[in-house]
């Protein structure tokens, strides 16, 4: 993932879930560097881009 903010990559697991601070919980990855709120990638995304680093180890 790449932050909206800052540019900095990262992967989402290494990124803050749930800052408790968003009304009706948070649903955001939280950048580890800048602490910017950015979107979790949808889950099609995350299937296409599976899809293009299998095919790039070929």
């Amino acid at each position: 993932m790449i932050c909206g903010f800052c540019s900095h990559e990262f992967e989402e697991s290494d990124g803050k879930k749930g800052c408790g601070g968003c009304p009706g919980g948070c649903h955001s990855i939280h950048c580890p560097r800048c602490n910017y709120k950015n979107p979790l990638e949808p889950a099609l995304v995350r299937k296409i881009k599976k899809l293009l680093d299998k095919g790039a180890d070929k």
